[in-house]
């Protein structure tokens, strides 16, 4: 056997072992077993020490971008895992994980040039997948810190391609939807595609939904110019068929060419600040109003917020977030109104809730669907 492969366990258990004396509250019990195994063999006390050293490299770069992307995509991972897993995933798996990423982060803390190169390698290699994309499944959130400081934070069903330049950071939202908060740069503008429009930014935040052939953003502090432009591939996105043709309103202009008709056409701009919500529609038209940044962004803490909201919609919006989906078997219900604010991934609640005060009741329950019905 391998001499790595052997010390493997060895690992788990002295991670383990640090894990519970650094709780808050150690029994005496507990400490006293400790020493016990820290003093039978001289193996035991080199692998604690080594997870230790681990551990405080793991603080002293906890704040660095690409470390913050390995933790969130760490988490979604293991995440994935134990809930498709019959059994839950054991700590000593954990501590597999910790230790490969510790082995890194003590590497990225030292002071040889060439280490520091090779730890970033090692993290492109492990964001290989993701870097260029992200994706969320079902009922999933996601939190990704970008190699420039910038925070994407990705809601259920969600997908994003990353693709930076020195000219240009550039994000495609391909599906779902998602927070950007865009680390400032003046050089180098932060743009989200999006069918065929071009959001840029500086260093603001803002939201993006897609839904359908239709695109939401709503701005949360600062700017974004928003382009629109025929040159974007949109045929890779649903509903792009829809997007064609002329959009323009009260705060769009269009940039003439220079250099008479020869010239290429300027895309049309629009611009949208803090506090407005632009619609683009299944037309291509631009539509801004006045939003809510803390209704569109409710998904963040795990809610929803109705506001006079039909409710065939309302449960439209919490089917996105549930492999157990809401049915009305009875169209006219769909009509009704309601409004607050309800937990995603959690219809059952959602259920008790608009049973116990519309006249409707559960005709069919299972771990697939609950079917609803008018009440007799």
């Amino acid at each position: 056997m391998d001499p790595a492969t052997r010390r493997e366990p060895l690992r788990e258990t002295a991670a383990a072992w640090h894990d519970r004396i650094h709780r808050d509250k150690v029994l005496d019990e507990t400490r006293a077993a400790f020493a016990l195994w820290l003093a039978e063999l001289p193996e035991h006390r080199a692998a604690y020490e080594e997870i230790d050293r681990t551990w405080v490299d793991l603080k002293s770069t906890a704040h660095d971008p690409r470390i913050l992307a390995l933790r969130h995509e760490t988490a979604l991972r293991l995440t994935r895992q134990t809930s498709k897993s019959i059994r839950p995933l054991t700590w000593a798996a954990a501590a597999v994980i910790l230790v490969v990423l510790g082995m890194g982060l003590a590497m990225l803390s030292t002071r040889s040039p060439s280490d520091r190169s090779l730890i970033a390698v090692l993290l492109d290699a492990f964001r290989a997948h993701g870097d260029g994309r992200y994706a969320t499944a079902t009922g999933e959130r996601l939190t990704v810190t970008l190699k420039d400081g910038s925070q994407l934070t990705l809601d259920t069903q969600t997908e994003v391609k990353v693709a930076f330049t020195q000219a240009e950071r550039t994000v495609h939202l391909t599906r779902g939807q998602a927070v950007f908060e865009v680390a400032k740069d003046p050089n180098r503008p932060f743009v989200v595609e999006v069918y065929n429009r071009r959001l840029i930014a500086v260093g603001t935040a803002f939201d993006v939904r897609l839904d359908g052939a239709q695109i939401n953003v709503t701005m949360i502090e600062g700017t974004v110019r928003i382009e629109r432009t025929t040159n974007l591939d949109a045929t890779t996105n649903a509903g792009s068929s829809a997007i064609q043709g002329s959009a323009a309103n009260e705060k769009s202009g269009t940039a003439r060419p220079e250099g008479g008709a020869s010239a290429s056409p300027q895309p049309v701009v629009t611009t949208l600040t803090a506090g407005e919500q632009l619609t683009v529609d299944s037309e291509s038209q631009d539509h801004i109003r006045s939003g809510d940044p803390e209704r569109a962004t409710s998904w963040r803490r795990g809610q929803v917020i109705f506001e006079n909201t039909r409710l065939g919609d309302a449960i439209a919006e919490l089917n996105r977030y549930s492999d157990t989906k809401i049915e009305l078997t009875d169209p006219a219900l769909a009509d009704l109104r309601l409004s607050g604010g309800f937990a995603t991934g959690h219809p059952t609640i959602f259920v008790e809730a608009i049973t116990t005060y519309f006249p409707i009741q559960v005709a069919k329950a299972d771990d697939r669907s609950v079917v609803l019905s008018a009440r007799k």
